[in-house]
């Protein structure tokens, strides 16, 4: 699992797009969350999480040197330097779409399929769950504690 933390996986993460100037992370899993699998290639990453109450792979996370946000509405973004957007695909019967943070250098999607009725809650376990950590900081930690160069 990623974590929101200088370490091998979020390194990983941050070498598939050089481009991106943040990287998507696990800061916190929630209750009923876990952790389903991770996809690394070279200009891209991808990440799964599943739900006790949406199901497997419930939510995937990607970063990508850019997206395409097309018909998506501009929201409030959480995080400094990036600009959000979300895209509803299905309201009833399943709360389906996308959210994207656009930031210098790449994108994080999003793509979520959740029950509704606890839709309202298990979209916000999500984007309380998944941060993104600067790369620039990353860096400085890779290199402090490890040694290492991004």
């Amino acid at each position: 699992m990623p974590e929101c933390e200088a370490g091998g996986r979020l390194a990983i993460l941050a070498q598939a797009v050089p481009s991106a100037s943040m990287v998507p992370c696990v800061r916190e899993m929630p209750v009923g969350w876990s952790f389903a699998a991770l996809h690394v290639e070279a200009g891209q990453a991808r990440f799964w999480l599943d739900s006790d109450r949406a199901g497997l792979r419930a939510v995937e996370v990607e970063l990508a040197p850019a997206c395409d946000t097309t018909g998506a509405s501009s929201v409030d973004p959480e995080e400094d330097g990036a600009r959000r957007f979300q895209r509803l695909l299905s309201i009833t019967p399943r709360f389906s779409g996308a959210t994207y943070d656009v930031f210098d250098g790449g994108c994080v999607t999003y793509r979520y399929d959740l029950a509704e009725g606890a839709h309202i809650a298990l979209h916000a376990d999500l984007h309380d769950a998944v941060a993104l950590f600067s790369r620039q900081a990353l860096a400085v930690e890779l290199r402090e504690d490890l040694g290492l160069d991004l």
